[in-house]
């Protein structure tokens, strides 16, 4: 995620304004972080799950040594 544009002017409020803007970015890119990482959470356990149901059959035989 991009950081902010700096600001054209160099008054007090078009530094406020780019505080502004760059603490949204930063909220955006933190929004990511927090859904990619629930992806990969709910992608782990589905394959954790997939990975116990195949402890069963040709699958178990297969990942187990053929226990």
């Amino acid at each position: 995620m991009p950081g902010a544009d700096l600001p054209d002017g160099n008054t007090v409020g078009d530094w406020i304004a780019f505080g502004d803007a760059q603490t949204g970015r930063l909220d955006q890119a933190n929004e990511r972080t927090k859904a990619s990482i629930g992806i990969v959470e709910r992608c782990e356990a589905r394959d954790a799950a997939a990975v116990k149901k195949a402890g069963r059959g040709f699958f178990g035989r297969l990942l187990h040594g053929g226990d």
